[in-house]
């Protein structure tokens, strides 16, 4: 069998195309530019796609994993020439089944291929299952390793030895071992389960006679309910019938009541503009609207009164403010104020030292005049004339002097009422309160101005919000009542359409309750009969309650009855127990026969499964040595396989085979490479031989073995077409470079 083409519309393939030749194929491919996605494809067109596998924790299905990343439905085709005609062969999606219908015909006819199905088109096609080829043929990077299953075992082992497939020595011993335990004496052995079944036949024969009793016991009951039962479904019949005449009236009714609310949704559905109506909520917001224009209405009518009283009550708290002492700020004329009275305590202090001078000089020139008259009498004996001027002059200067005082205190009376004058008061300690006055009346001044300012502002905002709310209503309503003006129509129209939806939403629940009525007696009413001829003799209740106890006691009996006959068929008759007991203990000598001849078999078994494997890991170990002295150019000449197939090698004149495990990276995967192409030679059909797939498999070989692994392979191409691909040009340059075909 070989490939000629593949086209894929499956996981990152979009309609992609593979042209494929004879021999070796190197593919060169970028990191997730589609290797592993070929590789997959190729073997979901051979062996299908598992449907039935189910993403878990960490892994995801082939199905889910190769969806087409462009959505597109999963579908592919392959084209390969087998048995000397070229094949087409197409799965694609059915239904909900990706890949689930399938095609294989000839390409040059288009007839169908007798043979191949969905199922066998791998097994025929390349000739091994396929976990065979998977294990053999389909070479991963990370899969080079061998792994041990029953059918590759037998295949190998059966090919090496006696070039027939359909028998393995594991698989036959397991039968074998399988075989033994059915028949050996444990719980669910052949032997103890005749023994129990032999005993318990012994007891199923004393407990016929109870059962047969049982029987007996419950028809008779069964058949006196039964009668019971009967009679009381002729009472319940009878109120059915009583039924189904009312019926037939609530049937009439129900038609002529659903005709009426049809007729009155249609009448009112006639009703509605020619554009509809909003819907409900819509019209119920119009009306708060409406409602809301309405307040504002009367708002704006209250502001415009509140606008002019406020300007009146402004211009005449400005009117009171005015002063024919005061003027300006408030703090002015507290200062003012405040002057004015340190100008009155200043005058007034003054006054008071003015009038103690005022009288004190004077005194005491009186006083110094009358010391200067006596001191002039006594020292001369009579009046003296120079003592007497002196003490008039003293007296005049003291005069002087009061009057003196007495004009500054009549000045600083006279300053402290111009002061008060100046403020229009009588006394000193009205100045401060005139002046609070004043600030009073210019606060209110103020706080009627500001009062103004509100409510301007506010009438301003009033109009506004109106105007807004005005332009919404008027929008709602010119979908269906363009021909309304004012905010009385607003509210009419609202309420008009709110009406005709209340009333279209009645309508139509009325005919919806209609129709569910009518729905519910139709089936019941349409047809039914009239009057009944034969009257009940019990209430439906007690006919009802009646006829369930004889249910519950019918159904408890025919229970008892069933119970009693599975027992009496579990347990038979005495004929057939003792028939039964004869057949076992003929078995139970057979079972005993039996398992000694299998021992016999098994011993004879493992001598001939050890004579095979010394025959079999010969072969393998010598192919997978020639390649592996390929590969590495001489340096390891030999392979040891075990029964686990695991691997080791011997280096030529070497005496150690040293485990894979203590081998580079690099000879390890040449080892495995050679042990894989051996698997292949021993376990794949050799007369159609089928292509080697290999996804990235050299990878970790350098330059230096990469080249006799291609050469090798170029060599094994000649028999079977090799598909590698691989993401490095390396392949390519050193394939052609070598002249690797």
């Amino acid at each position: 069998m070989k490939i000629k083409r593949m086209t894929a519309t499956f996981g990152c393939l979009d309609h992609q195309t593979l042209e494929l030749e004879e021999g070796l194929n190197i593919l060169t491919m970028p990191n997730e530019g589609g290797k592993s996605t070929w590789c997959a494809f190729l073997r979901v067109m051979l062996y299908g796609l598992n449907t039935r596998e189910r993403d878990k924790r960490g892994f995801l299905a082939d199905k889910t994993r190769y969806q087409p990343w462009s959505g597109e439905a999963m579908e592919g085709e392959l084209l390969c020439s087998w048995q000397g005609r070229d094949i087409l062969i197409r799965r694609y999606t059915k239904g909900q089944t990706p890949m689930g219908a399938f095609e294989a015909v000839y390409a040059d006819s288009g007839s169908p291929v007798p043979g191949l199905t969905a199922d066998n088109l791998g097994d025929v096609l390349i000739g091994v299952s396929r976990s065979v080829f998977e294990r053999s043929a389909f070479l991963g990077q990370a899969s080079l390793p061998v792994s041990q299953t029953p059918e590759l075992e037998k295949r190998l082992s059966a090919l090496v030895s006696s070039g027939e497939e359909d028998v393995s020595a594991s698989q036959v011993g397991d039968t074998l071992a399988e075989w033994q335990r059915k028949r050996q004496y444990r719980s669910k052995g052949a032997i103890p389960t005749l023994e129990a079944r032999r005993s318990e036949l012994g007891l199923a024969l004393e407990a016929v006679r109870d059962v047969t009793g049982q029987i007996r016991d419950s028809k008779t009951e069964i058949d006196k309910y039964e009668e019971v039962r009967a009679k009381l479904k002729h009472q319940i019949d009878l109120y059915h019938a009583k039924q189904d005449s009312a019926q037939a009236e609530a049937y009439t009714r129900a038609e002529g009541e659903l005709k009426r609310a049809s007729e009155q949704l249609e009448r009112l559905q006639a009703q509605l503009p020619e554009g509809g109506l909003p819907d409900k909520q819509a019209l119920e917001r119009a009306r708060d609207q409406v409602a809301q224009l309405r307040g504002l209405d009367n708002s704006l009518k209250q502001a415009a009164q509140a606008v002019p009283e406020a300007q009146a009550a402004w211009e005449e708290a400005q009117a009171r403010a005015e002063d024919p002492v005061f003027a300006g700020e408030a703090s002015a004329a507290r200062s003012r104020a405040q002057e004015a009275d340190r100008r009155i305590e200043n005058l007034t202090r003054r006054q008071r030292q003015a009038g103690r001078f005022a009288w004190l000089f004077p005194a005491v020139a009186a006083v110094l005049a009358l010391a200067g008259f006596g001191w002039g009498w006594a020292a001369r004996g009579g009046f003296a004339l120079i003592p007497a001027l002196a003490a008039l002059g003293v007296l005049a200067v003291g005069c002087a002097l009061g009057a003196v005082w007495a004009g500054t205190k009549k000045k600083c009376a006279a300053g402290i009422q111009a002061v008060l004058d100046e403020f229009q008061v009588s006394g000193r300690e009205a100045i401060a309160p005139a002046a609070e006055d004043y600030c009073a009346r210019l606060a209110g001044a103020e706080r009627a101005r500001e009062e103004l300012e509100r409510a301007q502002e506010a009438q301003a905002e009033l109009q506004a919000r109106r105007d807004a709310d005005w332009q919404e209503l008027r929008a709602l309503v010119d979908t269906f009542a363009p021909e309304v003006k004012d905010v009385f129509g607003f509210s009419a129209a609202v309420t008009r359409g709110l009406t005709l939806l209340d009333a279209l939403d009645k309508a139509r629940q009325n005919r919806e309750s209609a129709q569910r009525l009518f729905d519910t007696v139709a089936e019941r009413g349409k047809g039914c009969a009239g009057a009944i001829a034969e009257e009940p003799t019990v209430t439906l209740e007690q006919a009802e309650a009646g006829f369930q106890e004889a249910e519950r006691r019918l159904n408890r009996h025919h229970n008892d009855l069933s119970m009693a006959m599975g027992r009496r068929g579990s347990l038979g008759d005495p004929e057939v127990i003792q028939a039964e007991i004869e057949s076992i203990d003929r078995s139970l000598e057979q079972c005993r026969l039996d398992y000694d001849a299998l021992q016999i078999a098994r011993e004879a078994l493992e001598e001939a499964d050890t004579e095979m494997r010394n025959r079999f890991s010969p072969e393998l170990n010598r192919r997978a040595g020639a390649y592996l002295q390929a590969l590495t150019g001489g340096k390891y000449a030999k392979v040891r396989l075990n029964r686990a197939l695991e691997a080791g090698a011997e280096e030529r004149g070497g005496v150690a085979v040293r485990s894979v495990l203590s081998l580079s990276q690099g000879t390890a995967d040449q080892l495995w490479l050679a042990v894989r192409l051996a698997v292949c030679d021993l376990a794949l059909p050799q007369e159609e031989p089928c292509p080697l797939v290999l996804d990235d498999a050299l990878v970790n070989l350098d330059d230096r073995r990469v080249v006799p692994a291609l050469s090798l392979l170029g060599t094994l191409a000649q028999k079977r077409q090799i598909l590698l691909f691989t993401c490095h040009a390396r392949e390519g340059e050193l394939a052609q470079k070598e002249a690797v075909r």
